[in-house]
């Protein structure tokens, strides 16, 4: 006879890594200006400022935008973004869609678990995202304001449901 036993595990959760196809990158304020429009393919900037954006490459999508990615790597016990550029502040406020994607990872950047989905609390510091936004702001360290490492256990919880 074969039998499934759960047991509860612990692990040390280090970081969160983040993977959030945004809508508009021009939600953002990157140094007191707004970003870049993505879609404005005549300007030579037609791709974002915001620090730890990726091009993920052409995705022939219908919105030029969604070939970037925002891949955050953040410190959970801090709230810092260790993949930020120093001196660069952001008040972001980023409509996801449906397209939010994260990782715990450990002390050596493997993977403990992930989650796919709404956009969880933890993301959203600065005020209610209701699922639906990246709503925070960020200081020159590349610090998150108002982080709260409380609600990463939300993100685990959520996955289990």
């Amino acid at each position: 006879m074969k039998i499934t036993i759960n047991k509860p595990t612990e692990f040390e959760a280090i970081y969160l890594k983040v993977d959030a196809g945004v809508r508009y990158w021009d939600d953002a304020k990157v140094n007191g200006e707004y970003d870049t429009n993505c879609e404005d393919l005549e300007s030579p900037a037609a791709e974002p400022t915001i620090p730890c954006a990726e091009y993920v490459g052409e995705q022939h999508r219908v919105l030029h935008g969604e070939n970037w990615r925002w891949r955050p790597l953040i410190e959970i016990e801090a709230g810092k973004i260790v993949n930020w550029q120093q001196g660069i502040t952001a008040n972001i406020h980023y409509k996801v869609c449906d397209d939010f994607a994260c990782e715990i990872l450990d002390g050596n950047k493997e993977v403990i678990t992930s989650y796919n989905g709404y956009v969880p609390k933890v993301m959203c510091p600065k005020e209610n995202g209701y699922g639906d936004y990246i709503i925070m702001n960020i200081d020159e360290n590349g610090f998150i304001q108002g982080w709260r490492k409380d609600l990463i256990c939300r993100i685990i919880q959520e996955e289990e449901n």
